[in-house]
């Protein structure tokens, strides 16, 4: 399954200007119910005759951030899918159902894209 790579300055820089409404909250959750690729940068610089700066080291890191389940039970309570009885299932029908969210969460996506 592939899973978009975001840095944090990327992800800061995207929702900086957004207003906290029901449409972003929906896709941070969606997000975080489907799990992601979090890439972190470190850079090192040394100063230099002159005042200038020179780049020493860099690092990237990637993170993959797991699917949240409580994401995923947020989302489904926020919904209208009173038709299924979540309480009563059981942790193997709960996976189920979570495997077939995830796999119609990354087709709407596809198709959003």
């Amino acid at each position: 399954m592939k899973r978009e790579k975001h840095t944090v300055k990327e992800l800061t820089k995207k929702y900086e200007n957004d207003k906290l409404d029901d449409e972003i909250i929906k896709k941070t959750l969606l997000k975080k119910a489907k799990g992601f690729v979090l890439e972190e940068i470190s850079e090192e610089y040394s100063g230099e005759d002159g005042g200038s700066l020179k780049l020493v080291k860099r690092k990237v890191v990637s993170k993959e951030v797991a699917p949240d389940i409580s994401a995923i039970k947020f989302l489904l309570e926020m919904g209208d899918n009173e038709s299924l009885d979540y309480k009563s299932m059981t942790d193997e029908e709960l996976l189920k159902e979570k495997d077939r969210l995830i796999k119609l969460f990354e087709e709407e996506e596809k198709t959003n894209e």
